[in-house]
């Protein structure tokens, strides 16, 4: 029998200690021990808890998070990781290698997974690879917090065929899923809602479903202070927006009815539109018409979709979802800072977007001799505007530039987190046009059963992300790598490959020639690639 098949069976004896990277406090320095990882007891699992081997791990900017602010991160609420360390990493794949009594009948030896990092127990957030010490190690417990939580099991069982790194991978593809998934409330909310209509017509039209609102005419003075879930303005402008924007309530909606009767900028919390779910609709004279343009949540089949910063590679996972979706859009337009990682999206899916028909362009400003010209170019693309203008870099200006790009009834996806607090200046006109900004954090169990089912049914490569690899050991150098943008795509640590060094895929050929015939021809990470790499380097069973 072969080392992988031994590894798969998990019929060999568990060692009597494992190796983990545990977070201190902030900074790289407290990641480990001067700089290497620890070794721990391996413990049976207690009565309540399965004992589980990690076999791949994504590694993920939201770890670097933890390290900036160690036991200030909001996930940790406050833990003392100084006298108790978690561990880092929640996209990971693992499987059952012993199991407490109170699971026996639910788990046995050899069953496969991957975790839903989300994890909520009777109301709480206890998410793995924070509360919860995550896949930055050889083995990692779960208890009931993840197994029996307020939405079931947490561990999605994946196929014994599915290659471990393209399972782990499902989970950051389920953050980009969810943004494309977001049903949001698209008409005023019942009864029990605090509704405010602000007009000078009759209100009567909106009062009939809406008894209870407050209707006030277009003004600021005399307003109260109250909270709103939904604000209705006829004819809006910049002024009323700005009042009101700030006293929307988490989960709010804002209907902007008819062309404005001055433009201007509004300010804006692009942190409250992405995180508390706020939204701004415009560009129908009604709330009928609103509904009609908004309800749309994913790409315009099509339609024309641009990408501001997506050379990382969480943008490169957006670009390959338009290429690779049934109905998406007929033009891609790509923009990054770094060349080299526009470069690299050509050579990925160029032959990709040329199959489907789809005009696939990338454009970075040291191509042209100002900001304006690229921009002029990037507007050449799609003349009339971009159906869709997803932002992947966290900075507040781009939004609003984004916002320019768009076409009447577009969508801007900011998917790129910005805190509560980060205000961009958006023009009035172009609420009142009908693009509406969208975000989301995370993803839902059911965003991660849908990528999983879609990566074994063969729709969604997701090891086409794979731009580097390394062992356990290297797993911290792979960390500051991602904090750096070293890689152009996802670093995957495969902890059993104790001394793996970090290398890229195209390091493979002259560091790794045993394995370089099965990538692909492009380079990408394949499943044989990685069951070759286990059967001659795995260390550890």
């Amino acid at each position: 029998m072969s080392k992988l098949e031994d590894y798969r069976k998990t019929e060999l004896p568990l060692p009597e200690t494992y190796v983990a990277w545990q977070v201190f406090g902030a900074g790289f320095e407290n990641l480990g021990r001067e700089g290497k990882p620890q070794t721990l007891p391996l413990r049976p699992p207690k009565p309540d808890e399965v004992l589980l081997r990690v076999d791949a791990l994504g590694l993920c900017l939201s770890d670097i998070k933890i390290i900036n602010q160690g036991s200030g991160h909001p996930r940790l609420r406050g833990r003392d990781l100084a006298t108790d360390p978690t561990v880092l990493g929640h996209e990971a794949a693992v499987t059952v290698v012993s199991v407490g009594d109170r699971w026996r009948e639910q788990f046995k030896c050899g069953d496969r997974f991957i975790v839903q990092a989300d994890i909520y127990f009777h109301g709480l957030g206890y998410a793995f690879g924070y509360l919860i010490p995550g896949g930055m190690a050889q083995y990692t417990y779960l208890d009931e917090r993840a197994l029996a939580g307020d939405e079931g099991c947490y561990l999605l069982p994946v196929k014994p065929e599915t290659g471990y790194s393209e399972s782990a991978l499902a989970e950051p593809w389920a953050c980009v899923e969810m943004s494309y998934n977001l049903h949001d409330r698209t008409v005023p909310g019942d009864a029990r809602n605090r509704m405010l209509i602000m007009t000078d017509d009759d209100p009567a039209d909106y009062l009939e479903a809406n008894p209870h609102a407050t209707v006030a005419p277009r003004q600021i003075e005399g307003l109260d202070d109250e909270l709103y879930d939904d604000v209705v303005i006829t004819q809006p402008t910049p002024e009323i927006v700005n009042e009101l924007a700030p006293r929307m309530k988490k989960g709010g909606a804002m209907f902007l009815l008819g062309k404005p009767e001055k433009d201007g900028p509004v300010s804006l919390d692009i942190g409250r539109i992405h995180y508390e779910n706020l939204r701004f609709y415009g560009g129908a004279d009604g709330i009928e018409g609103l509904d009609e343009i908004h309800k749309r949540h994913d790409l315009m089949p099509g339609g024309s979709a641009l990408f501001i910063g997506a050379g990382g590679p969480m943008g490169q996972m957006h670009v390959q979802r338009s290429l690779e979706i049934a109905q998406g859009p007929q033009v891609v337009a790509v923009t990054d800072l770094d060349r080299s990682r526009l470069d690299h999206i050509e050579a990925r899916f160029g032959e990709l977007a040329a199959s489907k028909g789809i005009e696939l362009k990338t454009f970075a400003p040291e191509q042209f001799g100002s900001q304006a010209e690229m921009d002029e170019a990037v507007r050449a693309v799609s003349p009339k505007g971009f159906s869709d203008v997803v932002v992947l870099a966290p900075v507040p200006a781009l939004v609003q530039s984004a916002m320019g790009f768009a076409a009447d009834n577009g969508f801007v996806n900011v998917f790129a987190g910005l805190g509560i607090g980060s205000v961009a200046q958006i023009r009035l006109s172009d609420l009142c046009r009908g693009i509406k900004i969208v975000g989301s954090s995370g993803s839902r169990i059911s965003d991660l059963r849908k990528v999983l089912k879609m990566v074994e049914a063969g729709e969604l490569n997701t090891n086409l992300s794979v731009a580097a690899i390394g062992g356990l050991n290297a797993a911290r150098e792979g960390l500051e790598g991602v904090k750096a943008a070293r890689f152009p795509g996802k670093t995957v640590i495969y902890p059993h490959i104790l001394d793996l060094p970090l290398m890229g895929l195209d390091e493979i050929p002259e560091r790794l020639p045993e394995i370089k015939d099965k990538l692909t021809a492009q380079g990408a990470w394949t499943k044989d690639a990685e069951a070759e790499l286990l059967e001659r380097h795995l260390n550890e069973a």
